[in-house]
């Protein structure tokens, strides 16, 4: 990778952190606080199911972020209490999902992000997320090492939307060829970022012909 990189874009959920100890258990764990018989595996099925549909039907840049995780709620865990009034139960998830401890920091994030600064790169967030990436990320102990935070339900766009990217570019003063993003959809942010001309890499364990990493410290062989 040749020094013109200037910034690094990071995604957030999937890529620097990731749900903990399971968006299903957690799920489950809350619903039966309230009487409701969640199992785990089952929730996290439901909530796959319900989050594709709900993305396809209203992204959060579209309507209010709490209204779309709402249905989302609703539609995970409907099937265990069909006459369950699940607003309370919404009310403590959404809360649950603004703090640090539903949240893990993938390996070796914060060893090299720090070396990172130190060679002298921009670090910027860029996530389809909603605004209680903020606080989570703060408890984390992680806001510091970003210049910028770009949420798409704040921008009003969503990656893979070239928008939400140009948004970026003009925020950073930088242009396309300066700036590599890093995250964990094909289609969302490598196959996003490409297209609006930046240089992308995927993370997680992909078979594919394009340039991935596992891990965190694989950054520092790429960005030299």
């Amino acid at each position: 990778m040749t020094r013109s990189i200037q910034l690094l874009t990071i995604d957030a959920a999937g890529t620097l952190i990731r749900p903990w100890p399971s968006v299903g258990l957690i799920y489950a764990n809350t619903a039966k606080k309230f009487g409701i018989p969640a199992e785990e595996k089952l929730t996290e099925k439901y909530f796959l199911n319900a989050l594709k549909k709900a993305q396809k039907e209203d992204s959060q840049t579209k309507v209010n972020e709490k209204d779309f995780w709402s249905k989302v709620v609703n539609e995970t865990l409907r099937p265990f209490g069909e006459t369950t009034d699940l607003d309370p139960v919404f009310e403590e998830l959404w809360n649950l999902f603004a703090k640090g401890d539903c949240w893990r920091l993938s390996d070796g994030v914060k060893e090299t992000l720090h070396e990172l600064k130190k060679r002298g790169y921009q670090l910027a967030i860029l996530s389809n997320n909603d605004s209680r990436l903020r606080p989570a990320l703060d408890d984390l102990e992680v806001n510091h090492y970003f210049q910028e935070i770009f949420i798409s339900s704040e921008i009003g766009y969503e990656k893979p939307d070239p928008r939400i990217f140009k948004f970026v570019e003009e925020k950073m003063e930088l242009p396309p060829e300066c700036i590599i993003h890093l995250g964990d959809s094909y289609t969302r942010d490598f196959e996003g970022a490409r297209n609006a001309e930046w240089s992308a890499i995927l993370f997680g364990e992909y078979n594919s012909p394009t340039r991935s990493i596992n891990c965190f410290p694989e950054l520092l062989d790429i960005l030299l």
